[in-house]
This record gives structure tokens, C-alpha cells and sequence, in this order.
């Protein structure tokens, strides 16, 4: 579908926002939020809410969203998650499908100590996190992050909000070949 997408994925509150602005100013990237894609606050009426009633639903309008957002002259950084949190708070892979239609050239995951996220998520949110929750995320994040790169054939960068230059310089030489 797509060839001009880096995906960058990672729990909520780990710093994919704050990651994704400082690359995509360094690299001249776009950048796109799959909540903002996918419209979360039309979707929730609780928008601090981690969790997704319809996960389906959810994927199907970010690949909606991104149909009609994407341009094919310009290069992508779209902030996401590997995994998500249903309802009854089970951890549910993002489908290879999804990953397949977006086409990244390149996966990216931001890990971070659980207890500094699970600070950050309390003091945004004004509301309190489970610490074995957000730790189960984390690790499912990363299993799956590494199922769709070996699957894909798509190198996995990980990166920490301190320490993300390998993910820069492995971005960098990706969109070189790619806008060859």
C-alpha cells in the first residue's frame, strides 16, 4: 500500500510523541498520530482511556485515516502501538494485515523503565495505572514488535526517550534509499 511510512510504536506514555516531533524535525519527516488518524476522540467518551472497545474498528479507520492523508512525495513518521488494551484489559496484537497495509519501511519501538512511565501516564491522566499492566504491555509490545520485523523482513530500532540516535541514524540512511 504504502512505501513512505517509519512506524515507531511503544506503550502509552513512553514518549513516542516527543521522539517522533524531535525526528521528524531533524530527518524533514511528517508526522502522524494514529490516534489522531483514526479520530480516538470521536471514537471514546472517555479520551484518556487506554482502552479499545472494537480493535478492528480502530485499525480499519487508521488505515482510513492514512489513505487519506498519506502523499506519496513526502516521508512519515506515524506514532502507534504494536499492541493495544481491550476492554477487559487483555493485551490484543495489532493484526500482521494492519502492519502489511501500512507497508512500513521501517519499525521502531520506544522501551522505557515501568515505573517512569507509569509516573508520566499518573500525572497526565490524573488517574492511576496498574504497574503489572503497563509491564505486560511493555513486554508484549516488544514480542510482537519482534514477531513483525522477522516476519516482514524490517529491521526493529529500539530506542529509549534518553537515547534514540541509533533509531535516528538507522532512519536517516533508510529514507536516503528510499527517496533514491
Amino acid at each position: 500500500m504504502f512505501n513512505n511510512i517509519a512506524f515507531i510504536g511503544g506503550i502509552h506514555g513512553v514518549g513516542k510523541s516527543t521522539i517522533c516531533q524531535h525526528i521528524c524535525n531533524k530527518l524533514s519527516m511528517e508526522y502522524l498520530s494514529a490516534s489522531q488518524l483514526l479520530k480516538w476522540n470521536s471514537l471514546n467518551q472517555d479520551v484518556k482511556s487506554k482502552k479499545v472497545k472494537d480493535i478492528s474498528e480502530t485499525q480499519n479507520r487508521l488505515i482510513l485515516g492514512l489513505n487519506n492523508s498519506i502523499k506519496t512525495e513526502k516521508n512519515y513518521m506515524l506514532d502507534g502501538h504494536y499492541c493495544l488494551l481491550n476492554t477487559n484489559n487483555e493485551i490484543i496484537n495489532i493484526p500482521l494485515e494492519i502492519f502489511k497495509q501500512i507497508n512500513p519501511f521501517s519499525l521502531n519501538i520506544i522501551l522505557d523503565d515501568v515505573s517512569a512511565i507509569k509516573e508520566r501516564l499518573e500525572t497526565r491522566d490524573n488517574r492511576i495505572y496498574d504497574y503489572k499492566i503497563l509491564e505486560s504491555f511493555q513486554g508484549q509490545e516488544l514480542k510482537h514488535a519482534k514477531f513483525l520485523s522477522k516476519t516482514l523482513g524490517i529491521t526493529l530500532n529500539i530506542g529509549a526517550p534518553n537515547d534514540y540516535s541509533e533509531m535516528l541514524t538507522s532512519l536517516h540512511n533508510l529514507k536516503s534509499k528510499i527517496n533514491r
